[in-house]
């Protein structure tokens, strides 16, 4: 794992073919590369994205499949870590971008006022993080990365 060229303030192009494109970028792994989703709902929500262009998940071939979940373990044992949720959601849906990604998203049953429904049925208004909790989140999910 390397987070050389990941800047955390700067927009990230992961993909020249689809464009596909992370906004707070934490770290490299093996096959794919962590961003942080500034959600204030769910504080700790990340994409992780394959850094080569596929667009089904049903398309990967066995070794790069196997690595990517691999880097999805690492990056779920890296935000419950850093955010201290009692779980953390991982969704594969592939219905807006071209490029295969995952959302995974830290749960907290104590606020959410559906804890056990999908976050996307959250009746809360979607904010984003302030700044300082942005790079706070960011910082504690690298160091648990590494």
């Amino acid at each position: 794992m390397s987070d050389e060229n990941v800047s955390p303030n700067e927009k990230l192009v992961l993909c020249e073919v689809c464009g596909f494109d992370l906004w707070k970028p934490i770290a490299r792994l093996a096959v794919s590369t962590l961003g942080l989703y500034s959600d204030e709902r769910f504080p700790g929500r990340c994409i992780l994205a394959l850094n080569e262009h596929h667009e089904r998940w049903e398309h990967l071939d066995s070794e790069l499949l196997h690595r990517l979940v691999d880097d999805s373990q690492i990056a779920l044992r890296a935000i419950e870590a850093a955010t201290g949720s009692a779980r953390v959601n991982l969704a594969v849906l592939g219905n807006t971008d071209p490029h295969v990604h995952f959302h995974l998203i830290p749960r907290f049953p104590a606020v959410e006022p559906n804890p056990t429904k999908s976050p996307w049925d959250d009746p809360r208004p979607r904010r984003v993080l302030p700044a300082a909790r942005e790079q706070e989140l960011q910082q504690l999910i690298r160091e648990a990365i590494s």
